[in-house]
């Protein structure tokens, strides 16, 4: 009974840690679902433990590609100068609508279109 009891205990504190950690990157991402919504992911991972990571991955890339799709609508494409993407990227992370992992992501792609063309 005790070791019943101590398996269920672990397997919550795992369930937690993931639940957590899940919670914490859709915070850092700016996203309010990712497949589900917080507490889904909580019952998720109450419920399959450690099988939930596979999911959310899953998931995470999905909402990811998504992500970004949707900053280079908002900033533009090559049809507009980099000065102005720029600028764009930049008030799209100060107003707090993408997290710094999309934005320094963007960025990052940005300079390095920017450097193939001069």
């Amino acid at each position: 009974m005790t070791t019943m009891l101590t398996l269920t205990m672990i397997w919550l504190l795992i369930a937690m840690g993931i639940a957590a950690a899940v919670i914490t990157d859709m915070r850092r991402l700016c996203v309010h679902r990712a497949g589900l919504p917080p507490v889904g992911w909580l019952l998720v991972c109450v419920c399959t433990g450690p099988f939930a990571i596979t999911a959310y991955l899953v998931c995470r890339r999905a909402v990811w590609r998504r992500l970004v799709d949707s900053v280079w609508q908002i900033a533009g494409d090559a049809s507009h100068p980099t000065h102005v993407r720029r600028r764009r990227l930049i008030t799209l992370r100060q107003s707090g609508l993408i997290g710094a992992p999309v934005f320094l992501a963007c960025m990052k792609a940005l300079n390095t279109r920017q450097r193939r063309h001069d």
